[in-house]
Formats: C-alpha cells, sequence, structure tokens
C-alpha cells in the first residue's frame, strides 16, 4: 500500500486540536503558564498556579494583604495577560484564599 498524503506530525496536531476544539483550552493554559511573567517571580511564588476555565482565571492567595493588593490591580493583570496572548483568553480573575 502506498500513501500519497504524507503529513507532518506538526500538521497531524494542528488537525486534531481544529478538530476537536481544543485552542481555546490550550489558549486558557497557555495564560496560566504567564502568571509569574505578569505579577513577578517573588508574588507567583506566594500564590498557587491559576486555574482557568471558560475564560474565568482563579488564583488561591493564602496571604489576605496580596489578594487585596492583587485584586486592587485585578484589571491590569488581565489585560497584560491578554496583551501578551495577543487576544482576549481571560475575561475575568477570581483571587480566593
Amino acid at each position: 500500500m502506498e500513501r500519497s498524503d504524507i503529513k507532518s506530525i506538526g500538521d497531524v496536531l494542528r488537525q486534531a486540536i481544529e478538530e476537536t476544539n481544543m485552542q481555546g483550552r490550550l489558549d486558557e493554559l497557555r495564560a496560566a503558564d504567564l502568571w509569574p511573567r505578569v505579577v513577578g517571580a517573588d508574588i507567583a511564588s506566594r500564590t498557587m498556579k491559576p486555574l482557568v476555565r471558560s475564560g474565568a482565571m482563579t488564583i488561591r492567595v493564602i496571604d489576605a494583604s496580596l489578594r487585596h493588593e492583587l485584586t486592587m490591580h485585578r484589571t491590569l493583570i488581565l489585560r497584560e495577560i491578554n496583551r501578551l496572548m495577543q487576544k482576549e483568553v481571560i475575561t475575568s480573575i477570581r483571587f480566593i484564599g
């Protein structure tokens, strides 16, 4: 049997992602990975890794004063993540204790 439609692994993966509508979820995971870059290593080390579902990012912050400070800057953080993603991936950010 001879194959005439040889595809690269990258093409096969892109096609699979497209067919399963996984691009949005992959974007959310990439956005969560940007957290340390956006807030800095010190703050990132004092928070849990963000969870993102349906555009809503949730970050656990034990320190109440830090949680308050981050809440005050939530809009700036959201804008920066979306700017780095070059599209609107995150629609809201929630800080929990």
